[in-house]
């Protein structure tokens, strides 16, 4: 028997039970999980209560598998490295039964602190204003939940008063293998369990702020079949900041898959994002010249432009980014109708600075008379960084705009003029100047405007403010572990947030060349990881992930409180590829790679059918729906939304001009 390798067995039918161990010598066996102990720092054994997990004699935790009438099981315990264990565990039914419900829990032996299931919950989700699952608990029982809903399978992550525990399992191999996970804390104990046949108890989140009963497959096992858990264990020690969830999230990512998915390489890309932007997204209406947000279907089920709330600087609609995009794209073929477009779309947005610095950022509020919309921070933070690099790009292009600059540096000023004093900037504004809100760190989208705008004028208040700004949502993220309502359509915790606090880390290191802007954007980037899927789920044969062969690994869950895919993470992709350059570590280069490839699925060139509609050249849907979240109940709905919006494309071609010169990194 290979060192670090030991076996368990236990039969459980009717009052017997007897638990043997292969080898049958207990002195070899006590070799080996001395050995165990001695040469490393964890180390299993035995006790009257099951098998223990111990560092040297104390408790780390039990793994605790409930009797089953009918069933046998056995256990298969490996070491990985000095903190990792994979946990194997077959049952074998002893005769025809017609239900089964079966359960392999790791209890850690201490109150929980802080806990997560990544992208589900974080800490009970207590944060917010939106109805998404709150707790561990719903009507009084234990949740869980779909291993379908998480970016690592069945993750969970438990903060302890010493040790830091994580377990995840290997992704089904069939649809039979489907499971789901319940994280517990429970006074001085937090247990951790994996659950089969595959549930949701005792509700199911359905859709935003909604709740369904909930459900749970029935799957029979005939005398002979068998059922195996496959789950590893991590542990670390709890350190300030959550760190401790970083060696597991390595970890988890180093035993992934990484299956490879094509996709069309950047040049084919660049060239179906241009012409959808300039053939389908184009539009025309008195004053305004610019992008749609994006196209839908109409009642006949042909695309048309969205006819309400269509045209936006940033965020969905990314008027701005496009712009810049076409403007790149004269640069490179030479095509005056890119820079015709782009030079209107510009000049047409930057007619809308107010006198207090401030922007409107939807010209629908200015097409149709809205004199108060609302202004929000991740807008403005996208059209005053935009606007910087228009006026460059522009005077590249042979245009000189000053006004672009000035649209920039009047956001800027505005926002210091506004900031409190602990560095906060708002959330939104009304465009008198009164701020509506600060909660949450969607102010961080102004930190990049902030350096670049000291970069370009060497004033040091931009400088001061960005640094103060930064500091606050920093703090925020790595006291509360996790960032909070980007997405303006949330109010909870989410991923987008913190894209702004990765992206100005990075600057702040370009700008000053000080490394503890490096160990910050590390502290973002393992955050994030926490919403990156490192599997690709099974589906029926009849399912649109199958029928249209969408693959999950390298996509991201939005938000605790919308859990579906999207491409969001394009918008990093050269973050995490510099990151790698810069600390030598591979992961962040291959989690960059995974992302481009998901992100890239289902672009269109123009003859793709997708829900029985071909979708135009350059398009791609935002949603995709990888748990029962967003149908009217489990078995319904489109798994591939039709929503054809502006941003993933702008997304694409953005990643795609800042890594000019080097897009092969995307293609390795």
């Amino acid at each position: 028997m290979a060192k670090g390798i030991f076996f368990c067995r236990g039969f459980h039918h009717g009052v017997r039970f007897l638990r043997t161990v292969v080898p049958a010598s207990l002195a070899a066996v006590a070799l080996v999980l001395a050995s165990c102990v001695n040469n490393d720092r964890y180390g299993w054994g035995r006790r009257p209560e099951g098998m223990v997990l111990t560092e040297g004699g104390e408790l780390v935790g039990t793994l605790e598998i409930p009797e089953v009438q009918g069933i046998s099981h056995k256990e298969r315990i490996e070491r990985l490295d000095s903190a990792t264990f994979k946990v194997q565990v077959t049952f074998k039914a002893l005769a025809d039964l017609d239900s089964v419900r079966l359960e392999v829990g790791f209890v850690q032996d201490s109150g929980c602190g802080w806990w997560m299931i990544p992208a589900v919950s974080y800490n009970g989700n207590a944060w917010g204003r939106g109805l998404e699952p709150k707790g561990a608990k719903a009507d009084g029982q234990w949740r869980s939940v779909s291993f379908r809903r998480t970016p690592i399978p069945g993750a969970m992550y438990s903060e302890g008063k010493r040790y830091a525990v994580a377990t995840w399992a290997e992704a089904p191999r069939s649809l039979k293998e489907s499971f789901s996970c319940s994280l517990r804390p429970d006074g001085e104990r937090t247990g951790h369990h994996y659950l089969w046949p595959e549930e949701e108890m005792p509700v199911t989140y359905a859709n935003r702020d909604r709740f369904e009963g909930g459900w749970r497959d029935v799957r029979p096992l005939r005398k002979g079949e068998t059922v195996e858990f496959r789950i590893f264990i991590h542990l670390s020690r709890v350190r300030e900041g959550h760190k401790g969830m970083r060696s597991f999230l390595a970890k988890a990512w180093e035993l992934s898959a990484k299956p490879e998915v094509e996709v069309f390489p950047p040049e084919k890309l660049w060239e179906l994002g241009i012409r959808y932007a300039k053939e389908s997204l184009w539009a025309e209406e008195g004053p305004y010249k610019g992008f749609s947000i994006g196209l839908n279907l109409d009642p006949e089920g042909n695309w048309q432009q969205r006819p309400g709330w269509k045209y936006e600087i940033g965020w969905c609609g990314q008027n701005a980014s496009l712009a810049i995009s076409l403007m790149r794209d004269y640069q490179k073929t030479g095509s005056r109708e890119s820079l015709d477009k782009a030079v209107a779309t510009l000049d047409t947005w930057s007619k809308c600075s107010l006198p207090n610095g401030l922007f409107v950022t939807n010209y629908d509020n200015i097409l149709y008379g809205n004199p108060d919309g609302s202004i929000d921070a991740c807008n403005l933070g996208t059209a005053a960084v935009n606007f910087f690099e228009a006026f460059d790009v522009a005077r590249e292009c042979g245009v000189d705009r000053p006004e672009y600059e000035r649209v920039a540096y009047a956001i800027c000023d505005f926002v210091a003029s506004d900031q409190q004093e602990n560095g906060c900037y708002a959330k939104g504004w009304k465009p008198d100047g009164e701020s509506i809100y600060r909660e949450g760190t969607i102010g961080c989208f102004l930190v990049p405007a902030m350096v670049e705008a000291y970069r370009r004028s060497g004033n040091e208040r931009y400088l001061e403010s960005g640094l103060r700004a930064y500091r606050h949502y920093l703090s925020e993220l790595k006291e509360n572990g996790f960032t909070t309502a980007g997405a303006l359509d949330t109010w909870c915790i989410d991923k987008e947030s913190s894209l702004s606090l990765l992206r100005s880390a990075m600057r702040l290191h370009s700008l000053t060349g000080s490394q503890e802007y490096i160990e910050d954007a590390l502290a973002v980037s393992y955050y994030l990881s926490t919403w990156l899927w490192h599997y690709d789920g099974i589906y029926p044969a009849d399912d649109g992930f199958t029928e249209y062969g969408f693959h999950t690994f390298g996509a991201t869950s939005v938000s605790v409180q919308h859990n579906h895919l999207d491409p969001y993470a394009l918008y990093w992709v050269p973050e995490w590829i510099e990151l790698s350059d810069l600390t030598g570590d591979p992961q962040w280069r291959e989690k960059a790679l995974a992302i481009w490839r998901c992100g890239n699925q289902l672009v269109s060139d123009g003859t793709l059918e997708v829900n029985g509609h071909i979708r135009p050249a350059g398009s791609q849907n935002e949603a995709c729906f990888e748990c029962s979240w967003g149908f009217s109940s489990r078995d319904q709905g489109k798994r591939i939304n039709d929503w054809l919006v502006a941003w993933p494309g702008a997304f694409r071609l953005e990643t795609l001009r800042r890594l000019d010169g080097r897009t092969d990194v995307l293609v390795q």
